[in-house]
């Protein structure tokens, strides 16, 4: 009779990790812009679609390739994620207006939609937007390479990054770089798209919830989170965020 082993047994409980682990965001650095684990900076668009049932096929197919071609602006520095959310049961929005037979019938609408409501789908879609420019690994490496061609570049630029204070002030740098760039990116984006497409950025706010609805499905528990410090938080599970400061040791962790 074969022996089986308490290891065996225990193997999936050992390896498995802190879901914490499994959670890229890191902080928020400013009104709109999030940092990653890995080093990343990004922001979220709210995107609401185009009514295609009043369309013809052309014209279908010119905001297509209009949208298409707005994206081109995002780089192989850039990455972008399409966030797509199906809920049922979602509140109705209507209005009243003062009018017997109008609010008779809206509230009559209103009910009818309502005992449908299981079938009924909304559909929120967000585009998540990830500037990886900065990565201190990818300086590095460039700095390497430079060295036959500027040397004293190159020693400096070592030197700065091994010492703790002056890898702060470089990480800083390259950080509001960074932000800066994908802040601009954004803008034009929306830009370029705002007569056809309704596109807004996401304050921190309404972003930690967003992203946090990739882990919690249900409504009340996403719905009331808020950020309670001006930029960083660290998300320990599913559950409420834990506070902290951006601390130079935190930084070069990245």
């Amino acid at each position: 009779m074969a022996m089986l082993r308490l290891s065996r047994i225990f193997k999936n409980y050992n390896e498995t990790g802190s879901l914490n682990e499994q959670i890229n965001l890191y902080g928020f650095i400013g009104p709109h812009v999030f940092l990653t684990k890995s080093g990343e900076v990004g922001v979220i668009l709210e995107v609401r679609g185009v009514d295609y049932e009043c369309l013809d096929a052309a014209s279908i197919d010119g905001f297509t390739k209009r949208l298409e071609s707005a994206l081109k602006l995002f780089d192989e520095n850039y990455r972008v994620y399409q966030y797509l959310f199906k809920r049922n049961n979602e509140t109705i929005p209507y209005k009243l207006y003062d009018n017997p037979i109008v609010d008779s019938a809206i509230k009559n609408r209103i009910a009818y939609l309502g005992s449908k409501a299981d079938t009924l789908f909304s559909l929120s879609v967000y585009y998540v937007l990830l500037h990886q420019g900065f990565r201190v690994s990818d300086k590095l490496g460039s700095a390497l390479a430079e060295f036959p061609k500027n040397p004293k570049k190159t020693l400096a630029y070592l030197r700065a990054h091994f010492s703790s204070q002056k890898q702060t002030v470089i990480l800083g740098q390259h950080v509001s770089n960074a932000q800066a760039a994908l802040l601009q990116k954004a803008r034009s984006f929306i830009l370029q798209v705002s007569d056809f497409l309704t596109v807004r950025m996401l304050d921190k706010q309404e972003a930690f919830r967003t992203l946090k609805r990739t882990l919690n499905f249900i409504v009340l528990t996403v719905g009331p989170t808020m950020i309670p410090v001006q930029y960083f938080v660290g998300i320990v599970g599913i559950g409420e965020p834990t506070t902290g400061s951006l601390s130079p040791q935190k930084q070069r962790r990245l």
